[in-house]
């Protein structure tokens, strides 16, 4: 009888014990799932943007932040909280802009982000807003490079965190010199220390409409690849993503990206627009 009632007695505490695992896995999913009713009530968005990569992210000469993705976390910021202006944009670079979401300083990167299985590990990708040219090599007139064979064994200037630089170093068989800002990386190519500038096709092609850099400089390659540009959220915050999503295709759908591609001289892209035209014919 002794040894029945022990049991009895542990099975009971097992169900309890079961239970109330049960019980605080469900409050913690409750818990990560309630970010959106989070900013709701701080009243306020904090995104993630690039402020010195122009066209996307940049400061003006008045210090206004400006660019393609400023005017998107702005119109996601009104969509989600209430206001454009009910929003707080925090300058980050490719090295640091997944730390700072994951450590819970920023809710959403709109800072050129790509998609690839390996981000895809550690946050969740939004709707795909931007198709870019991935890298291009800038280089000087005179240069004798063609392809993109052509640059083993040379350095390139380049930004720390670019999807590019694995392929560079592993595929081409160049030396990288990486930066964690396009200031000091725009420097350093035009003192010389680098035989090429491998970074994003739109800020270079935007670059030499500067006369002093079409005078000098050239694009000697185009792309190896096209990448699909993307928001990034925390993982396991599926009702944030998805007002997210809803946000984005709503700017979409209300010719928001395709007015900036045109305020920031980007070219209109056949990708902005037919994305605008199909997120309007499915009613955001």
């Amino acid at each position: 009888m002794k040894k029945r009632g022990i049991s009895m007695i542990m099975s009971s505490l097992i169900k309890l014990s079961l239970a109330a695992a049960i019980s605080g896995i469900a409050v913690g999913a409750t818990a990560r799932a309630d970010q959106l009713d989070d900013i709701k009530a701080r009243g306020k968005l904090i995104v993630g943007i690039k402020n010195d990569y122009v066209p996307f992210g940049f400061l003006t000469k008045d210090d206004q932040l400006k660019g393609f993705e400023i005017d998107l976390a702005k119109f996601v910021a009104g969509a989600l909280v209430g206001s454009e202006g009910d929003i707080e944009l925090v300058p980050v670079v490719a090295s640091n802009r997944i730390e700072l979401l994951n450590a819970g300083r920023i809710d959403l990167i709109l800072a050129t982000l790509g998609k690839n299985a390996e981000r895809a590990k550690v946050l969740d990708f939004t709707e795909e807003y931007y198709n870019m040219a991935g890298v291009v090599l800038m280089a000087p007139k005179e240069t004798t490079i063609s392809k993109w064979e052509d640059v083993r064994g040379l350095k390139l200037c380049g930004m720390q965190g670019n999807l590019y630089n694995r392929a560079l170093t592993g595929t081409y068989g160049a030396q990288t010199v990486l930066f964690t800002g396009t200031a000091d990386m725009f420097k350093a190519f035009q003192d010389g220390r680098c035989a090429g500038l491998a970074f994003d096709g739109p800020i270079l092609q935007q670059k030499l409409s500067d006369p002093e850099w079409g005078k000098k400089y050239k694009i000697a390659l185009d792309t190896f690849n096209y990448i699909p540009i993307a928001g990034g959220v925390r993982k396991n915050e599926p009702r944030f993503l998805e007002a997210v999503n809803k946000a984005i295709l709503a700017a979409e759908a209300a010719g928001i990206l395709v007015e900036a591609e045109k305020a920031y001289n980007m070219g209109e892209t056949e990708y902005v627009a037919k994305r605008a035209a199909d997120a309007k014919a499915a009613g955001y």
